[in-house]
């Protein structure tokens, strides 16, 4: 059965590796298993149930990530891993201090944050499913769909 994939939050040499995808209907965070054997990537995934807040939170970090690529020329606010660098060094208002754009960096804040929360939702939850999943559509979430075949309950 096809389920949806809401966000592709992360792929490398055109793997799926992580992100929100629906499990049986629900929404789940998957995670791909990179197998040391083979050094490479495989088609298997770990799935984590997401709570309705917290698919909610990790869709605002999947359209705030769409969102800073279509502004980021723009708004000159920086790619969250290297603003999540300066936050860690400085407070948010040192960094409201360096730039006029008051805006794009509270939206930015809000991401930091949001990050943290999910982050701590994953770390606290562990997957419940191991599934094989074959991902089809277009890398940027919009109709794309996964296939989960090989279930197996942890």
């Amino acid at each position: 059965m096809k389920e949806k994939v809401y966000s592709v939050d992360n792929y490398w040499d055109m793997n799926v590796l992580e992100g929100i995808a629906d499990y049986n209907g629900k929404p789940c965070y998957y995670i791909n298993i990179f197998s040391e054997a083979e050094d490479d990537w495989t088609n298997e995934y770990l799935l984590t149930p997401l709570s309705e807040d917290i698919f909610t939170l990790g869709l605002e970090i999947w359209n705030y990530w769409l969102y800073w690529l279509r502004t980021y020329n723009q708004t000159k606010v920086p790619h969250q891993v290297e603003y999540a660098k300066q936050r860690k060094n400085h407070s948010f208002d040192f960094l409201m201090k360096a730039d006029v754009d008051t805006e794009e960096w509270l939206k930015a804040e809000q991401n930091y944050q949001n990050h943290f929360v999910f982050d701590h939702y994953l770390k606290a939850n562990q997957p419940t499913v191991k599934a094989k999943g074959v991902f089809n559509g277009k890398i940027d979430g919009t109709d794309t769909f996964v296939e989960w075949t090989n279930h197996e309950n942890l």
